[in-house]
Parts: structure tokens; C-alpha cells; sequence
């Protein structure tokens, strides 16, 4: 076997395990290699279909109610691209492959919940893996993630502007926020926090992007505990949009909402932290 088919084997094997990784601790996003008895539609034949469309609109009802079409198309690109970008950063930070999404459908699975089973829906992403691409230089990596990325989601955007009114530039704000906490979530879990922010914002800050947003950073908040003794710190993904939940029934602004003074969001996180049990 020549030295390039031993890389290209040892990158599918990195990714077939991070897709292993990703079903075990976050099976409520669901990813396969594609095969030719695969039951699912292309993302834009599964996007063309108005009942898929309503079907995944629909679905957002249950995060929150008194929901009007723009906060569900909103609640709709954040959930999509969040799981998207957790199924094919996982797969591309572990093998340096750029996974291409050739089929897809919206799924139905049970998962825990406060020791009862519960009915939930989840994308189901069916990707193809270019081999090669495992030596590539960071730039390029960066470049070929972000041009998947984007030419992916634009027009699943096109459709839900023409569907709930909701604006492309928001769309993609929420977009790129989704992406940036997804590849926080995966360094955090794997250990490699920083690389994953360093990847990260050389997607979503490229020159003339529709991602790129001056608002969206990471931004590391640090809190002492109440004996003054334990110092607790995490990074945290700071929006450059604003998913619409305020405007919902009983809604509020997210911990880390654009929308929040720079200080009121610390003050916030910083509450956050010292609650949570990281």
C-alpha cells in the first residue's frame, strides 16, 4: 500500500470514529458514511419539498410557544446548522476530511429524560469524504470547510426567506453562531478547546463571508466561588445574532445574546458559571 492510501485509510478511520464519538454523546444529532442503499433525498430535494419544510418549521413549536414564522425560521437555521456543524466538525477536526452531505432526512428517535423515554426529531446527515484531503495546510482546510459550509446552508436560507420572511444576513448570523458553538462543544468534550476555537474563527471570520460577523467572538469568563477559594473559568461563544426567543411566549434574551450590554452578559455568564457544575 503506498504512503498516500495508508493516510487516506488512516482519515477514514479518524472519521468513522468520530462518528462513533458524536452518536455516543450526542446522539440527538445523527451522521453516516453514504452508501448506495441509503434511504434518504438530496439536501435540495429534501429542502424542495414544502412538507419537509413545514414538517421542520413545525417542529420548533416544541422549544417554545406563541412562536411566529420568523422566530420558528430563526429556531429552524440555528437547530440545522448547530447540528451540521456538530456532525461534520466532529468528522473534519478529527480527520482533517471535509465531509460532503449527499443525503439527508429528518428522523425520529427516543431518547432519557428525567428517567422517562421521550419522542424527538433529529437530522440524519449521510456524507461522503474526499479522500486526500487529511494533509491539507490550515488555510486551505479552513477555505474548503467554509466554501462546503456555505454553498450547504444557502439554499436551505433562500427557502426559509421565501417561506417566513426571516432575512438572509440574520440567517447567516445564526448560522455562523451555530457553527462556533458547535466546534466549542467538540473541543470541550475532546480536550482540544483551543485548536477547535483557533479552526473555528477561520471559518467564520473570512474577508467578505457571508459568516463573517464582527459581533461573534469567544470570550473567557473567569468567577471565584462564594468562599472566595475555587476560581472557576470557561470559554463561551458570544452571538453575532439573535435567534428570536424573546419575541415567544414567556421568552427572554439568551445568556449570550447580541442583544445584551457587554456587561450585563458577563454579569450573566458569571452567574452561570458559578450555578453550573463545570
Amino acid at each position: 500500500m503506498g504512503q498516500g492510501q495508508h493516510q487516506e485509510s488512516a482519515a477514514g478511520r479518524e472519521a468513522a470514529a468520530a462518528i462513533a464519538w458524536l452518536a455516543a454523546v450526542r446522539p440527538e444529532v445523527a451522521c453516516s458514511v453514504a452508501s448506495s442503499n441509503a434511504h434518504s433525498k438530496s439536501p435540495d430535494g429534501f429542502w424542495s419539498e414544502s412538507a419537509n419544510v413545514e414538517t421542520c418549521l413545525a417542529y420548533q413549536d416544541r422549544f417554545a410557544s406563541g412562536m411566529d414564522d420568523k422566530v420558528r425560521a430563526a429556531h429552524l437555521i440555528a437547530f440545522y446548522s448547530h447540528q451540521f456543524s456538530l456532525a461534520a466538525g466532529a468528522i473534519s477536526l478529527a480527520s482533517g476530511l471535509v465531509p460532503i452531505v449527499s443525503g439527508l432526512r429528518f428522523e425520529t428517535y427516543s431518547r432519557p429524560c428525567d428517567g422517562r423515554t421521550l419522542t424527538a426529531g433529529r437530522f440524519h446527515f449521510l456524507v461522503e469524504l474526499s479522500p486526500g484531503e487529511s494533509e491539507m495546510e490550515r488555510e486551505a482546510w479552513a477555505k474548503s470547510f467554509h466554501d462546503a459550509f456555505v454553498a450547504h446552508l444557502k439554499p436551505v436560507i433562500s427557502i426559509l426567506k421565501r417561506r417566513c420572511g426571516l432575512s438572509v444576513r440574520a440567517q447567516w448570523r445564526l448560522a455562523a453562531d451555530s457553527l462556533a458553538g458547535a466546534f466549542l462543544e467538540i473541543g470541550r468534550r475532546r480536550g482540544e478547546e483551543e485548536t477547535a476555537i483557533e479552526h473555528a474563527l477561520g471559518i467564520v471570520k473570512r474577508a467578505h463571508s457571508p459568516l463573517a460577523s464582527r459581533q461573534l467572538h469567544y470570550e473567557r469568563i473567569t468567577v471565584f466561588s462564594s468562599g472566595g477559594g475555587e476560581v472557576r473559568s470557561r470559554t463561551y461563544r458570544i452571538r453575532g445574532g439573535c435567534c428570536l426567543f424573546y419575541r415567544a411566549d414567556g421568552g427572554s434574551y439568551c445568556d449570550t445574546c447580541v442583544l445584551l450590554e457587554p456587561e450585563l452578559r458577563r454579569e450573566r455568564l458569571r452567574a452561570h458559571l458559578l450555578d453550573s457544575k463545570v
